[in-house]
């Protein structure tokens, strides 16, 4: 009997549980940082663009010229598996007091919440990964291989770089616009890139220069624990940005998306409990989703702070 009521304890949490991870995660659906969003394929594949060419001024009666596009690297991202689990012993649901009911309502209760936390944690740390391993390309690389953050190779021949290692301050800004309204394609032909977001570790010493050099007097727009402030420039300030010294710059409004991507194939949810030879009861959680930088990142800019 003691098991049984247990056991429903345990189901009637499922509910709960399922609906608050998803509320977590799609907090961050607008976090103007990383392409979030949600997808029923467990492969992706992706070409990278490198420009397009073909357009010319014509003549009264000419047919105009069909334009082709100059691809680049093939990409693809798989879905991975995550999760955890949580576990009822045996002594929660039927030894520790007579009112066993309300014993396992509050063991369940601190589990629940513990393990929610945890998986929310997880899938944060794993989507800002792709700024925190940016310079070092240890977990995910840009198309042509180099980290996100480096000099990079496209596939029609030459180079561009979308790293450095200034410090935060208006010069090194205007040297990130002055790269961007200078930004060509492999052909030479000018590709002008409007960098107008700057990403800072929330409460570090580049936050605190930016809001008050780019929106001073600004109240900060929230999505979760994300501060937005629309002033000169857009900025964000976000928690999970490891190192206090690294900060960022994007073209939000760049033709071609997001370069770094994170598709949930799966939210996080609560799976069936289940008896184990010790009489403990477990339920798993399990989430599927992936990750990586999709394009050539000539939309995004990055410096270690370090100079």
């Amino acid at each position: 009997m003691q098991y049984e009521v247990a056991l429903q304890r345990v189901k009637g949490i499922k509910k709960s549980f399922d609906n608050a991870a998803q509320k977590s995660i799609l907090k961050y659906k607008d976090n103007r940082i990383i392409d979030l969003y949600e997808t029923s394929e467990v492969f992706e594949i992706f070409t990278s663009s490198e420009g397009a060419s073909g357009s010319k001024k014509l003549s009264g009666s000419e047919t105009p010229p069909l334009v082709s596009l100059q691809d680049g690297y093939s990409v693809q991202i798989e879905e991975e598996r995550f999760g955890g689990g949580i576990e009822l012993t045996e002594t929660e649901y039927a030894r520790e007091a007579p009112d066993t009911s309300m014993k396992v309502n509050i063991a369940l209760q601190r589990k629940r919440n513990a393990l929610l936390v945890d998986n929310y944690n997880l899938f944060l740390t794993n989507m800002f990964l792709l700024l925190n391993d940016g310079f070092d390309g240890t977990y995910y690389q840009a198309p042509d291989t180099a980290a996100i953050f480096a000099t990079h190779t496209w596939a029609a021949g030459g180079t561009f770089a979308n790293n450095s290692t200034d410090a935060l301050d208006e010069d090194a800004v205007d040297a990130v616009v002055l790269h961007g309204g200078e930004f060509t394609d492999p052909q030479g032909v000018p590709m002008p890139i409007d960098f107008d977001t700057i990403i800072v570790k929330k409460g570090s010493p580049n936050a605190k220069f930016a809001k008050q050099q780019f929106a001073m007097g600004i109240s900060p727009v929230s999505v979760a624990d994300i501060n937005i402030y629309y002033g000169e420039y857009t900025i964000i300030e976000t928690p999970y940005i490891t190192t206090r010294a690294n900060w960022f710059m994007r073209a939000s409004n760049f033709v071609q998306g997001n370069s770094l991507k994170v598709g949930i194939g799966v939210f996080p949810k609560l799976n069936d409990p289940i008896k184990q030879n010790n009489e403990a009861i477990r339920t798993n959680c399990t989430g599927f989703y992936k990750e990586g930088c999709v394009n050539m990142p000539m939309d995004w800019y990055g410096s270690t702070g370090a100079a």
